[in-house]
């Protein structure tokens, strides 16, 4: 079973998330949806915390710099605005984020949003004068749109709208 060392916002070398269980469990009470969440089991929502907490800091790019070389995660970080625009503390893990680590934790409970789709991407490809139409319905982006939105105060996702193209 994964141990969770959850960041205070002193820069911890281990932590490995942003939210507890605890906190996510009650995040998860005041949703209408939670049932992925509540009906999994302690190990497995471990394992969605570091997992979301992990991806969270692989595909975004975030603003200001981290609190110190040494911490394991992106945050603590100085010189982040929430989304009104004020400061916010470099000795503090935002509100947000936890919320956004929590959602993004149920939503990997539901489904694996980071395995490759294989041949997916297009409604029709064809060869001859190359006509490429793409379909963007068709697969799932590895992060959830609500938490995109709710992580966009302190950053953005590394990357863009691309398809993969072979010969």
């Amino acid at each position: 079973m994964v141990s969770l060392v959850v960041e205070d916002g002193t820069g911890l070398s281990t932590a490995n998330t942003y939210v507890s269980q605890a906190d996510a469990t009650i995040y998860h009470g005041k949703h209408l949806y939670a049932t992925d969440w509540t009906s999994a089991s302690s190990a497995n929502m471990n394992i969605a915390l570091t997992m979301a907490t992990r991806m969270i800091d692989d595909h975004f790019s975030f603003e200001g710099k981290k609190v110190s070389d040494s911490q394991a995660l992106e945050f603590p970080r100085h010189d982040i605005k929430d989304r009104s625009g004020y400061l916010i503390d470099a000795t503090t893990i935002p509100t947000a984020l936890k919320n956004a680590t929590a959602e993004y934790a149920r939503w990997l409970i539901q489904s694996d949003r980071s395995a490759e789709e294989g041949e997916t991407g297009f409604k029709n490809l064809q060869v001859g004068s190359l006509s490429l139409t793409p379909d963007p319905g068709d697969r799932k982006s590895t992060i959830p749109d609500i938490v995109m939105k709710m992580l966009a105060p302190f950053g953005r996702p590394f990357g863009g709208m691309t398809a993969k193209v072979t010969r």
